[in-house]
Protein backbone atom coordinates (compact mmCIF):
# COMPACT_ATOMS: atom_id res chain seq x y z
CA UNK A 1 0.00 0.00 0.00
CA UNK A 2 1.45 3.56 -1.09
CA UNK A 3 1.69 6.29 1.92
CA UNK A 4 0.59 9.85 1.70
CA UNK A 5 1.76 12.92 3.62
CA UNK A 6 -0.25 15.80 1.99
CA UNK A 7 -1.79 18.86 3.75
CA UNK A 8 -4.02 21.53 2.30
CA UNK A 9 -4.52 24.75 4.91
CA UNK A 10 -6.51 27.57 4.44
CA UNK A 11 -5.93 30.41 7.32
CA UNK A 12 -4.25 33.70 8.14
CA UNK A 13 -1.28 34.51 9.04
CA UNK A 14 -0.74 35.50 13.17
CA UNK A 15 2.54 37.19 12.85
CA UNK A 16 4.36 38.46 9.60
CA UNK A 17 6.88 35.84 8.26
CA UNK A 18 10.51 35.44 9.63
CA UNK A 19 12.96 35.21 7.04
CA UNK A 20 16.26 34.46 6.93
CA UNK A 21 18.98 32.72 4.76
CA UNK A 22 21.15 29.80 5.82
CA UNK A 23 24.75 29.89 6.17
CA UNK A 24 24.62 28.22 2.28
CA UNK A 25 22.21 31.18 1.38
CA UNK A 26 19.59 29.43 1.46
CA UNK A 27 16.22 31.24 2.24
CA UNK A 28 13.35 30.11 4.77
CA UNK A 29 11.08 31.45 6.16
CA UNK A 30 8.45 30.60 9.18
CA UNK A 31 4.80 31.60 10.00
CA UNK A 32 2.02 30.61 11.44
CA UNK A 33 -1.38 30.16 10.34
CA UNK A 34 -4.72 30.28 12.52
CA UNK A 35 -6.80 27.76 10.93
CA UNK A 36 -10.74 27.26 12.41
CA UNK A 37 -12.46 24.47 12.45
CA UNK A 38 -16.14 23.96 13.42
CA UNK A 39 -17.32 21.77 16.49
CA UNK A 40 -20.68 21.14 18.03
CA UNK A 41 -19.98 24.68 20.07
CA UNK A 42 -18.24 27.71 18.93
CA UNK A 43 -15.45 27.38 16.33
CA UNK A 44 -12.23 26.25 17.55
CA UNK A 45 -8.70 27.49 15.86
CA UNK A 46 -5.46 25.52 15.92
CA UNK A 47 -2.31 27.44 15.23
CA UNK A 48 -0.26 25.87 13.21
CA UNK A 49 3.34 26.37 12.21
CA UNK A 50 4.54 26.65 8.83
CA UNK A 51 7.86 26.50 6.74
CA UNK A 52 8.78 27.67 3.18
CA UNK A 53 11.79 27.19 1.37
CA UNK A 54 13.68 28.34 -1.51
CA UNK A 55 11.94 30.62 -3.83
CA UNK A 56 8.51 30.13 -1.80
CA UNK A 57 10.05 31.80 1.31
CA UNK A 58 11.19 34.86 -0.80
CA UNK A 59 7.79 34.98 -2.09
CA UNK A 60 6.49 34.66 1.59
CA UNK A 61 8.66 36.85 3.06
CA UNK A 62 8.55 39.52 0.63
CA UNK A 63 4.20 39.59 0.30
CA UNK A 64 2.82 37.70 3.03
CA UNK A 65 1.47 39.83 6.22
CA UNK A 66 -0.47 39.39 9.59
CA UNK A 67 -4.27 38.49 8.75
CA UNK A 68 -3.41 37.98 5.16
CA UNK A 69 -5.65 34.75 4.20
CA UNK A 70 -3.38 31.83 2.49
CA UNK A 71 -3.99 28.57 1.06
CA UNK A 72 -0.80 26.04 2.13
CA UNK A 73 0.18 23.34 0.62
CA UNK A 74 2.58 21.14 1.55
CA UNK A 75 3.59 18.02 4.01
CA UNK A 76 3.23 17.34 8.30
CA UNK A 77 6.58 16.92 9.06
CA UNK A 78 8.02 15.82 12.92
CA UNK A 79 11.35 16.17 13.71
CA UNK A 80 13.57 16.76 17.36
CA UNK A 81 16.10 18.70 18.14
CA UNK A 82 18.09 19.04 21.50
CA UNK A 83 17.71 22.93 22.86
CA UNK A 84 20.26 24.83 24.88
CA UNK A 85 19.75 22.84 28.37
CA UNK A 86 20.69 19.82 26.49
CA UNK A 87 16.44 18.56 26.57
CA UNK A 88 14.72 17.05 23.28
CA UNK A 89 12.24 19.25 21.55
CA UNK A 90 9.91 17.80 19.29
CA UNK A 91 8.02 20.41 16.82
CA UNK A 92 5.44 19.59 14.44
CA UNK A 93 5.42 21.38 11.59
CA UNK A 94 3.94 22.16 7.66
CA UNK A 95 6.86 21.97 5.13
CA UNK A 96 5.54 24.25 2.09
CA UNK A 97 5.05 23.18 -1.27
CA UNK A 98 2.87 25.81 -2.26
CA UNK A 99 1.12 29.05 -1.20
CA UNK A 100 -1.85 30.92 -2.88
CA UNK A 101 -2.79 34.16 -1.60
CA UNK A 102 -6.67 34.51 -0.80
CA UNK A 103 -7.53 38.00 0.46
CA UNK A 104 -10.53 39.92 -1.66
CA UNK A 105 -9.65 42.77 -3.06
CA UNK A 106 -6.16 41.72 -3.79
CA UNK A 107 -4.59 44.10 -6.81
CA UNK A 108 -3.74 42.00 -9.99
CA UNK A 109 -0.39 41.94 -9.41
CA UNK A 110 -0.64 39.97 -6.27
CA UNK A 111 -3.00 37.87 -7.64
CA UNK A 112 -0.64 36.50 -10.25
CA UNK A 113 2.09 36.35 -7.82
CA UNK A 114 -0.14 33.90 -5.77
CA UNK A 115 -0.10 31.43 -8.91
CA UNK A 116 3.14 32.15 -9.86
CA UNK A 117 4.34 31.07 -6.11
CA UNK A 118 2.09 27.79 -6.54
CA UNK A 119 3.48 26.92 -9.86
CA UNK A 120 7.35 27.86 -9.28
CA UNK A 121 7.48 26.25 -5.92
CA UNK A 122 6.42 22.56 -7.69
CA UNK A 123 9.63 22.10 -9.43
CA UNK A 124 11.88 22.82 -6.46
CA UNK A 125 12.85 20.03 -4.41
CA UNK A 126 11.37 20.37 -0.39
CA UNK A 127 13.82 19.82 2.07
CA UNK A 128 13.37 16.29 3.34
CA UNK A 129 13.48 15.96 6.99
CA UNK A 130 16.69 15.27 7.86
CA UNK A 131 18.22 18.46 6.25
CA UNK A 132 15.62 20.57 8.58
CA UNK A 133 17.05 21.47 11.73
CA UNK A 134 15.72 24.26 14.77
CA UNK A 135 16.60 27.75 14.50
CA UNK A 136 19.60 28.07 16.68
CA UNK A 137 21.24 25.42 14.40
CA UNK A 138 20.61 27.07 11.04
CA UNK A 139 23.70 28.64 11.28
CA UNK A 140 25.81 25.55 11.55
CA UNK A 141 24.57 22.23 11.03
CA UNK A 142 22.64 22.43 7.42
CA UNK A 143 23.77 19.71 5.03
CA UNK A 144 22.93 21.77 1.72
Amino acid sequence: MANLNRIILIGRLTADPETRETVEGLPVAKFRLAVTRPTSGADATDFIDIVAWRRLAEICGQYLKKGKLVLVEGRIQNRSYENQSGQKVWVTEVVASAMTMLDKGVGSREKGLGEQAHTEVKDEAVPEEEELVEDADLASDLPF
